[in-house]
């Protein structure tokens, strides 16, 4: 699979994820809302914020920067770690949160590699900008 067929999974990935993030967000805001879950709302909103929204932003660019730069600079390797991150530290906060425990070791865990996943996207994305060449090896 080449880099740009491997690239485009990786879109669908993510978009798909952050959608049924969409839903289960809805689902839980509805719950909170109706006063049958006893769910803060921050982990709801970080579910949809990081969960749906970034996923997205993170899925769409890879579709549109390469065609306004006229560049593909991303690298597969990375996109794939910024997957994982963004996911693992959703995953971690989520479930710290949403069972009521206060683990605050695990909810820091999960914003830092949330926050680490952002920065490797605007690395990423930043080198598709200026057209940078990098190691893509399939």
């Amino acid at each position: 699979m080449d880099n740009v067929a491997a690239t485009s999974k990786m879109v669908r990935l993510y978009i798909a994820t952050g959608f049924l993030y969409f839903v289960i967000g809805t689902i839980l805001l509805a719950f909170n809302l109706s006063g049958t879950a006893g769910v803060d709302r921050d982990p709801i909103f970080i579910l949809l914020l990081y969960g749906f929204v970034t996923q997205l932003i993170f899925g769409v660019s890879y579709i549109f920067v390469p065609g306004v730069s006229r560049h593909s600079g991303a690298n597969y390797k990375v996109i794939i770690a910024e997957y994982v991150l963004l996911n693992a530290g959703i995953i971690a906060f989520e479930g710290v949160a949403l069972t009521g425990h206060k683990e605050v070791a695990v909810i820091l865990g999960g914003l830092i590699v949330m926050i680490v996943a952002v920065l490797l996207h605007a690395v990423n994305i930043w080198r598709t900008i200026i057209g940078r060449k990098s190691g893509n090896a399939t």
